[in-house]
């Protein structure tokens, strides 16, 4: 475990054990991952506890080993026993993939005695989004739970304040799109998607962009509104969706077709069932069973 330090703490002497580790492990010298950057003996130092560095030389000396901050964060925090904002996420989805009720309402219980343990934490107003968000998702197995009126209005005070949409947003708002007002969801979306925000771009922000909004999707043909939903199907279809991202593709195809099917068109039904059987066939089956159960309910 990490040395105690009166000069740094235990956090700040993480980083520098983590980046050890990883520079180790992926078989490179001091020499080599300083680089041009710092010396080998500022590195020395970093690594073994007797100074920091500064952002800067963080991330270039991060990049010259070949690690991500994502990589890297998500090992500090395991070294930390911390939560880490990518697990948390994969958490929550699969468990609300696998209809896990059971995982759902835990995660909803341990954020509950986190927000009644820290009332006067910094960190509350972090747990309270978290909280919010788990009990959205719940709510789509399990009916008892929704989000009160407090709730909606804290989300959406959040949401109207961000300047920059990172991952996390981008998430919160396609998770809990069913409990907002139609006029604020289409406000949010646009604001979400909008061309000036920085991040759009980053692979992984982009997906997130996509799975968000064919949730929104959803959400206005449940409603009946049409007319936003044809909106944003366009915004996707005219989007440079990679084909690495086949199944955000394949949901697209499912969703127009949803969209056409309530509109009148039954031949889309067609096109969903297709669209199911391609999930079969690729062993995704989760997410086919939701689509049987969601087509066999439209047939009766």
């Amino acid at each position: 475990m990490i040395k105690k330090s009166k000069k740094y703490s235990e956090e700040e002497l993480a980083i520098g054990i983590i980046f050890k580790d990883f520079r180790i492990s992926k078989g490179f010298s001091q020499m080599e991952a300083a680089g041009n950057e710092i010396s080998a003996t500022h590195l020395s130092n970093f690594e073994n506890g007797k100074t920091i560095l500064s952002t800067h030389h963080f991330f270039s000396i991060l990049q010259n080993i070949n690690v991500n901050m994502f990589e890297f964060q998500n090992s500090l925090n395991q070294y930390l026993q911390e939560k880490d904002l990518l697990l948390f996420n994969m958490e929550m989805a699969n468990a609300f993939v696998e209809k896990n009720m059971s995982k759902l309402r835990i995660i909803v219980e341990e954020l509950t005695k986190k927000l009644e343990m820290d009332s006067t934490s910094t960190t509350t107003k972090k747990y309270k989004l978290d909280y919010i968000r788990a009990k959205s998702i719940l709510s789509f197995i399990d009916s008892s739970y929704f989000l009160t009126k407090n709730e909606i209005s804290f989300l959406e005070t959040y949401l109207y304040k961000l300047k920059e949409w990172g991952q996390y947003d981008i998430a919160l708002l396609g998770q809990c799109a069913q409990f907002l007002d139609w006029i604020h969801l289409m406000e949010l979306t646009d604001r979400m998607i909008s061309p000036s925000q920085s991040a759009s771009n980053i692979p992984y922000v982009k997906q997130a962009i996509i799975q968000t909004v064919l949730n929104i999707i959803n959400v206005f043909v449940d409603a009946g509104l049409y007319a936003p939903a044809r909106k944003f199907i366009k915004y996707l279809e005219s989007t440079d969706i990679h084909d690495y991202y086949m199944f955000e593709k394949l949901t697209l195809v499912y969703n127009t077709a949803r969209y056409n099917y309530k509109r009148g068109e039954e031949n889309a039904l067609d096109v969903m069932k297709s669209c199911q059987e391609v999930l079969e066939f690729c062993n995704c089956f989760k997410t086919s069973n939701w689509i049987t159960t969601e087509i066999s309910n439209i047939e009766k």
